[in-house]
């Protein structure tokens, strides 16, 4: 069975607003969200699937990089919202077609997943930033052993690749 590229995404700059779950991205989130899918771009990952935690910041967001990377639309995905467990997403992504999937969510959620499918799970934290990005290449779902890091960007070092 081929294995899986899963690029992980966090969402933008979002408002400090209540309920967590409607906090929108501001022009700041939007316009870094932009030229962050901008660097993404140019790395020219073919994306079967991009699936998104149903928060609105994670959704716009996911909505931006698919304009940009004239990707797929964006699919809700529940278990990539910021009240579930590494557990719950992992085992949600093994019922999913496809090879290469773009996934925009929440900290901590997708660094821990990260870090489970590096099998470094308790022993190493890893933080990705507001539109930053992190690219691990796994032999299945589940997966029989760890991933491969392929690349981690800051929001930064994605605008500057973009430009």
């Amino acid at each position: 069975m081929k294995g899986y590229e899963l690029v992980f995404f966090r969402h933008g700059i979002a408002a400090d607003t209540i309920p967590d779950s409607t906090r929108p991205l501001t022009e700041e989130g939007i316009r870094k969200t932009y030229a962050s899918a901008e660097g993404l771009k140019k790395m020219e990952i073919p994306f079967d699937r991009v699936f998104t935690s149903p928060w609105l910041r994670a959704s716009q967001t996911a909505a931006i990089l698919s304009e940009v990377l004239m990707a797929p639309a964006p699919e809700e995905m529940s278990e990539l919202a910021g009240d579930h467990t590494v557990m719950e997403l992992l085992e949600a992504l093994q019922n999913c077609q496809g090879h290469c999937f773009l996934l925009v969510g929440h900290q901590p959620l997708l660094g821990g997943a990260v870090a489970e499918l590096l099998g470094a799970a308790g022993r190493c934290d890893v933080d990705l930033k507001k539109s930053g990005a992190c690219s691990v290449d796994v032999d299945g779902l589940p997966a029989r052993k760890p991933a491969v890091l392929n690349w981690m960007l800051t929001s930064k070092q994605l605008r500057a690749l973009g430009k």
